[in-house]
């Protein structure tokens, strides 16, 4: 018993007393000892807090991320289709894939799928008749396996793969 109350007699004055100690040897709170051979002193711990003068800051932006687009137009007569990719707008994809659809002859044609930033892929049936089927997706792959599906859905039979490209974003400096 007289253990016990020893103990915790011993325990009681070793929470009460309060022990001096400091992380840094002798030093304040953000900084770290420097010197040696009986020249000492203490040196402000570098971004320590992140507070005060000469502090690093958050590095500044130098650009940003900009879109692209592509877009796919068909003529209506043939199927002959023109494409666009990693133009800056919507607006410049689409009149650019008109100008290629029209380079081969035709007149009539549509812009028949626009699309930012992703891939994009085009399936038609192997007999060559009927429309092209587009899709878009985060892969090529992917974009071919929803168009060739789309191309079999709508009747196309046996469909091909006959073209896909991806509309990545770009990083614009400042």
């Amino acid at each position: 018993m007289k253990d016990l109350i020893a103990m915790l007699l011993c325990a009681v004055v070793f929470l009460v007393i309060p022990l001096d100690t400091r992380a840094e040897g002798r030093c304040p709170p953000g900084q770290y000892p420097v010197g040696g051979q009986g020249v000492l002193g203490c040196a402000p711990i570098p971004g320590y807090g992140n507070q005060g003068v000469g502090a690093p800051s958050a590095p500044a932006p130098n650009g940003r991320w900009g879109k692209t687009w592509g877009a796919f137009a068909e003529s209506v007569s043939s199927g002959l289709v023109g494409v666009s990719v990693g133009e800056m707008s919507k607006d410049e994809a689409e009149q650019v894939a008109l100008k290629r659809c029209a380079s081969e002859g035709d007149r009539d044609c549509e812009i028949s799928f626009s699309y930012e930033n992703q891939c994009a892929a085009i399936a038609h049936p192997s007999s060559g008749k009927g429309r092209a089927h587009v899709a878009s997706a985060a892969t090529e792959e992917e974009a071919f396996s929803i168009a060739i599906a789309k191309c079999i859905d709508t009747g196309g039979g046996k469909c091909v793969r006959f073209y896909s490209d991806c509309s990545k974003p770009v990083f614009i400096p400042y």
